[in-house]
């Protein structure tokens, strides 16, 4: 149950900033990323911490039916989402492409070894601590 749980999380914590994703980053092919434990590791890690953001940005925008109301949370999740990521060391366009790629068939594998590591980060730290 855990594991389908995890999955979710990462297809649904990702949505939003891989918004802002160009077309040509979007067409890069994936077959050619290859990432080190500590990418996968600081992946995770921005996993962790952005979720919190994203379920109660997604709540009060649930909570709402004015566009303009919907947008501003919009933004402020993508802002809050974008200093997670640079915070952790890595660009939105590369969290991006891993994103995609974890999407996709030929991801498969790195989406196995992401969802190991935050199972191993939450079991070392259960809290991740928001910022």
């Amino acid at each position: 149950m855990a594991q389908k749980a995890l999955v979710g999380l990462i297809w649904v914590c990702t949505w939003i900033p891989v918004l802002t994703v160009s077309l040509a980053v979007a067409q890069t092919p994936t077959t050619a990323v290859v990432l080190s434990d500590e990418q996968v590791t600081r992946y995770a890690r921005i996993v962790l911490e952005m979720e919190p953001h994203r379920q109660e940005a997604q709540k009060r925008s649930q909570a709402t039916n004015d566009p303009a109301s919907k947008d501003q949370i919009r933004r402020e999740f993508i802002r809050t989402a974008t200093e997670i990521i640079t915070r952790h060391g890595m660009t939105v366009p590369d969290y991006n492409r891993i994103t995609l790629l974890i999407r996709s068939e030929e991801g498969k594998a790195l989406q196995q070894r992401i969802e190991a590591e935050i199972l191993r980060l939450q079991s070392e730290d259960p809290q991740p601590p928001a910022r």
